[in-house]
């Protein structure tokens, strides 16, 4: 099994598309994925409601978020309902941890 972590940072919605799929395809081969969306992405994601329900829908991943960005974006009540907010920075240092491989979009 491989351990995958998707940090999504782009606002472009094809590239916020692909980490979708992505982590679809290795759950279903097995692989554990994390997703997290950082910076840019959430503000992209915030105001799409295609893409939150689009990652709401990836089932046993729970998508997480910056709570520091969404507090200072104002997408706090947007991304709280699709999206566990919490510190980036040290989960994504957690997940290196635990051995999971980094892949950004």
């Amino acid at each position: 099994m491989v351990k995958i972590l998707l940090i999504v940072m782009s606002a472009d919605e094809e590239k916020l598309m692909m980490p979708l799929h992505f982590s679809k395809n290795q759950t279903e081969a097995g692989n554990e994925v994390r997703v997290v969306l950082w910076g840019p992405s959430e503000k992209a994601v915030a105001n799409n409601e295609v893409l939150q329900e689009s990652y709401s829908a990836l089932g046993a991943i729970k998508p997480k978020a910056c709570i520091n960005t969404a507090k200072a974006q104002g997408l706090t009540e947007k991304l709280s309902k699709n999206f566990e907010l919490l510190p980036v920075g040290a989960y994504i240092a957690k997940s290196i941890e635990e051995g999971f491989e980094v892949i950004t979009f």
